[in-house]
């Protein structure tokens, strides 16, 4: 009987190559620190689950788009090796808690909160799932972290610093309107004005440029346009407007911005997105900014870091945003001196 020739050393199952890679790319997953202790088969189905919690909708998110660029500057693509779950609330904040609540049980690996009120609701259903602050006015002063080094807990982040920036903007808003007496201050919170982050800072600048404030809050998504109205017919007309940052009148902004033009009140924002809008000045940092960073700080915990021992982020550079066409349309001919300030002039 004639021996059959052994088969040639070279010769290899045809599936043997596409196995092995599979192997290899399982074992590189089965490494990363948010897979550790997870078994092969979970590995192979397994890839990081980053949350969004916002209170705008998606599209009036000047943030969440900053963001995804930061994810691909680290490599992480949408719908490839990295599933990102968004959650919004549409202006709406009392759906918050719900929304943080899906995506802690959808088993995020880590949330990124847009906003204040975005933070607390997802710091009320976990203390374990990592939280990153995209941004946030004063994190000491609202207890959400023990300190800017070592913030301790699960979260850390941004800070803007605002609540010490509004006696700035005050000041460069009187440079702007020197005749001001009567600011209309409106803001969102359920907290009373004394109460309220940033209020108070704005308050003592206030008394030293004597300035006479009333107040507007906004409590609910749908209370803008009577904050509005109630301005426009205040039985002492105030003659400027300063407006704070909140995710409610970030998301209503265009409208915002519209009346001060509209009524001819010299008007100042935290935020340069407002500017952009048509308002006539703005202080402080760049929200596109703090997203992208937002994202780095995604990176450093998918990698293994802890938020108790990741410092949160102060601003490195404040921006005076001033919209010349706006100054022209309400009669203000803006100063010299505060021109000389200015880092972005819009026509």
């Amino acid at each position: 009987m004639k021996r059959q020739p052994a088969p040639s050393s070279h010769v290899r199952d045809p599936g043997f190559q596409s196995r092995r890679q599979v192997l290899k790319h399982v074992g590189a997953l089965a490494s990363l620190p948010f897979l550790a202790g997870l078994g092969s088969a979970s590995a192979q189905a397994s890839v990081p689950r980053i949350g969004f919690l916002s209170v705008p909708p998606q599209g009036h998110s000047p943030v969440f788009g900053a963001f995804q660029d930061g994810l691909r500057s680290h490599g992480y693509i949408p719908g490839q090796n990295v599933v990102l779950e968004w959650r919004g609330a549409e202006g709406k904040d009392e759906r918050l808690p719900q929304l943080a609540t899906e995506l802690v049980n959808s088993g995020v690996n880590v949330i990124v909160a847009e906003t204040y009120p975005a933070i607390v609701a997802a710091k009320n259903v976990t203390n374990t799932v990592p939280i990153v602050m995209a941004v946030s006015s004063d994190p000491i002063e609202t207890g959400l972290v023990e300190s800017l080094s070592r913030p301790g807990g699960n979260i850390t982040g941004l800070t803007t610093l605002s609540t010490h920036l509004n006696g700035k903007r005050l000041q460069l808003l009187k440079e702007a309107y020197p005749g001001m007496s009567r600011l209309a201050l409106v803001w969102a919170s359920l907290a009373a004005p004394d109460k309220a982050p940033g209020i108070k800072e704005a308050q003592r600048v206030a008394r030293e440029l004597g300035l006479e404030i009333q107040y507007y809050e906004i409590r609910k998504s749908d209370d803008w346009e009577q904050a509005i109205r109630a301005v426009a017919n205040a039985p002492t007309p105030p003659d400027s407007v300063f407006q704070l940052c909140d995710p409610v009148t970030l998301s209503r902004r265009k409208a915002l911005v519209d009346f001060a033009a509209k009524t001819r009140l010299p008007s100042m924002y935290e935020m340069r997105e407002y500017v952009v809008e048509g308002g006539l000045m703005a202080y402080g940092p760049s929200l596109a900014t703090m997203g992208r960073r937002s994202a780095d700080y995604v990176d450093r915990i998918l990698k293994g870091a802890k938020p108790r021992d990741l410092p949160v982020e102060q601003p490195t550079k404040l921006e005076l945003a001033v919209n010349q066409t706006t100054a022209k349309t309400i009669g203000l001919d803006l100063p010299p001196s505060l021109l000389a300030w200015v880092d972005e002039l819009l026509e």
